[in-house]
């Protein structure tokens, strides 16, 4: 590719969304940016405010967007004296759970695709390379619609399975089994490269999809390497107690919850857990918690959440998934800060165990660990905390690896 490449990246999701995808493709846009191409962003996420540097296009209905994103305010700000409004905003969010996962298709942006496709003809995009991202998958079909006619060269970005994804699936699988695998074996297809972002996905997919060699791809979930913060880190006083571990993210049915990690360690004694999750994760926490001392929190801003990490905490809690096809982003972002991070596995094959190999300051611990064992050692590491190797997460785990994949360096 050539140093000034037109990149057109369709993603559903992007900042100021949220979530593993858009950190992702944000610190990717900010590096392309920064090698001289020009790069256009087509979303499904209403913009707060113009950014000069990168072309942002919002697609989709303002007045529905603001109404969601209404409705999801204020259920969240309620407080326990609202009991009737919270039962019945609770009622509602059911309803419209239900009701998607029931008859929407491909996912929850239905509708995102019907306004791209309707526009479709009205974007007048020029570019050489198109780059779609999922979760969602529809973010994929988007991609497909606008480089119909146009057909340039095409790379999809799979954060998590769709046909694939039995336990918590993202439409009714009864209606649309087999329309979900025609269309993804319809666009692996026509895609010249499909990126996993790690190997068990990759060779899964592959597998099932009977994808050749030469078209997949195994482009690591990335961070971005922060000196200031990792100072902080190295700064934080470990001998004081109780020990805090901190736990940033959601918990999702069927994929991972947080009960097994909260029997495991009911018991142990001078250690205190900090949840930053949303109002369902601090339900199931709070439902499931026996004996620990636990502090729940609303989600904080990525920025925030970082300075929390660096500077009011001990240790980071990843907790794994219950299928080795999805690989929890947040792990990498917590390695990053060069604190120490205890990955609760739940499966015996969880990607996350091949990533300890690489960083010291990463744990595993399972339901089966001697947990006497695993704190002597972990309060070892307290005392070498700098040893953490941050060239080597700067290489494999920042966007820069993924810049160099695509040939765009």
């Amino acid at each position: 590719m050539n140093k000034n490449s037109k990149i057109l990246i369709v993603s559903h999701q992007f900042t100021p969304h949220v979530s593993p995808r858009t950190t992702r493709w944000k610190l990717i846009v900010e590096e392309l940016i920064s090698l001289g191409h020009q790069v256009t962003v087509i979303t499904g996420t209403k913009q707060d405010q113009e950014d000069k540097d990168v072309n942002i296009i919002y697609v989709g209905n303002k007045n529905s967007s603001n109404i969601v994103k209404n409705f999801r305010e204020k259920s969240n700000n309620l407080t326990d004296s609202n009991l009737f409004k919270r039962i019945f905003y609770n009622s509602l969010k059911k309803i419209y759970r239900f009701t998607v996962k029931t008859f929407a298709w491909p996912d929850y942006s239905m509708f995102w695709l019907i306004s791209i496709y309707k526009n479709r003809r009205k974007l007048k995009l020029d570019y050489d390379l198109l780059i779609t991202v999922s979760l969602p998958f529809s973010s994929h079909i988007a991609g497909y619609l606008i480089n119909k006619k146009n057909n340039k060269k095409w790379v999809m970005d799979i954060g998590d399975p769709f046909t694939l994804k039995k336990d918590a699936p993202e439409n009714n699988y009864l209606l649309y089994g087999a329309l979900n695998k025609y269309f993804e074996n319809k666009l692996y297809s026509l895609a010249d490269k499909i990126m996993f972002t790690h190997n068990d996905a990759m060779y899964t997919h592959k597998e099932y999809f009977k994808l050749p060699d030469g078209k997949v791809i195994v482009a690591n979930p990335i961070s971005k390497f922060d000196k200031e913060i990792y100072q902080k880190s190295l700064n934080y006083n470990y001998n004081s107690l109780p020990i805090k571990f901190g736990y940033f993210g959601i918990f999702t049915k069927g994929v991972r919850s947080p009960i097994n990690f909260l029997e495991t360690l009911r018991k142990k004694k001078n250690i205190e857990f900090h949840w930053y999750v949303n109002n369902d994760s601090q339900s199931e926490i709070i439902f499931n918690n026996q004996e620990s001392e636990s502090t729940v929190h609303s989600i904080v801003p990525r920025n925030k959440a970082l300075n929390i990490m660096a500077e009011s905490m001990h240790c980071l809690l990843s907790i794994g998934n219950l299928n080795p096809t999805q690989l929890p982003s947040k792990v990498i972002e917590y390695i990053s800060t060069g604190k120490p991070v205890v990955h609760f596995a739940e499966i015996e094959n969880d990607p996350v165990i091949k990533i300890a190999n690489d960083f010291d300051n990463l744990f595993i611990v399972t339901s089966k660990t001697n947990l006497d064992k695993f704190f002597i050692e972990l309060t070892d590491y307290f005392k070498s905390v700098s040893t953490f190797n941050k060239n080597l997460f700067i290489e494999q785990y920042t966007s820069t690896s993924i810049i160099k994949l695509l040939n765009l360096s």
